[in-house]
């Protein structure tokens, strides 16, 4: 089983709490088609922090209308945290993502 699920047709959103005070930091995530850089861009996820960051949350967005435009069927993501100009790994290793179908027009 995969450790993402994205539904294609659908706004998609993860919450994660990051553990630690984020609110002067630089976040990005993307999906890509292998688990580090040389993969084909997948998407990008829409990074926000709902309360400011300094609680640690994060809030990962993929549109409907971009995820209705994936073609793929699965990919790897990770979160890249940039603070006072360092680039730091949000998790100890990329997660496997699906990319899934919907039934309900």
């Amino acid at each position: 089983m995969s450790d993402i699920r994205v539904f294609k047709e659908r706004a998609n959103i993860l919450d994660i709490d990051m553990g630690i005070d984020v609110s002067a930091d630089t976040i990005t995530s993307q999906i890509r088609s292998k688990p580090d850089v040389s993969g084909a861009l997948i998407a990008t996820w829409v990074v926000t922090k709902p309360n400011g960051g300094s609680d640690g949350l994060i809030r990962l967005t993929i549109s409907a209308a971009v995820a209705s435009n994936i073609e793929a069927t699965g990919g790897y993501m990770d979160v890249k945290r940039v603070s006072a100009g360092e680039p730091y790994p949000g998790w100890d290793r990329p997660l496997e993502v699906e990319i899934i179908g919907v039934v309900t027009e």
